[in-house]
């Protein structure tokens, strides 16, 4: 009798211990139902809107290279995406000292706030001007001025038609400066690991 109480016992703690472990890991790694409080949400938060911020540069650098089809509704759209979080909407969750377990933001971030927040600035600047260089279609007359990008196109061929893809040369440019200042940034602000 001794025996199997014992073994209910054993059993009931090692369950407890392993909710914990289980609860801690989720809260770590976060899921769809954690959101943490105080400093641990601004970290959640901001590494939440890097990675969404990633992705969209992920999307429109497939775009542009060709290694998927260019839609330039959806480009805008990340484009508007990319300007809408960076700035103010980025600065919020970087609180001074806001820096947790799991957090890569470097210790010098608060030291050298008005750099970054150039950066967060210089970043939705771009993002806004990109968008606005995508909204533009391409006609004969910005063709011949300004030139044109068209993913997965030797330079020899023949004149493109309109709908090739074209990419106005202006959105090309704009997005490697938008990819340039995020490097940056990531660069002088985050911490060793990547």
């Amino acid at each position: 009798m001794k025996s199997t109480l014992r073994k209910r016992w054993i059993g009931a703690a090692a369950l407890l211990g392993g909710l914990l472990v289980m609860g801690s890991a989720s809260a770590w790694y976060g899921g769809p139902w954690y959101r943490p409080l105080g400093s641990g949400a601004m970290t959640y938060e901001r590494q939440t809107i890097m990675r969404e911020h990633g992705y969209a540069m992920d999307d429109l650098s497939r775009m542009f290279t060709g290694r998927r089809t260019f839609d330039r509704d959806e480009a805008i759209e990340l484009a508007r995406e990319l300007e809408a979080g960076f700035g103010t909407p980025l600065l919020k969750d970087f609180a001074p000292g806001a820096v947790v377990a799991g957090s890569r933001t470097a210790p010098w971030t608060w030291r050298n706030f008005g750099a970054f927040q150039g950066y967060t600035v210089a970043a939705r600047q771009s993002a806004a001007r990109l968008a606005e260089a995508l909204e533009t279609e391409p006609t004969a007359q910005t063709i011949s001025q300004k030139g044109i990008w068209v993913p997965g196109h030797a330079r020899a061929m023949a004149p493109l038609s309109m709908g090739d893809g074209a990419i106005p040369l202006e959105a090309v440019q704009e997005y490697s400066r938008l990819n340039a200042t995020c490097y940056s940034c990531h660069r002088l602000f985050r911490g060793l690991r990547w």
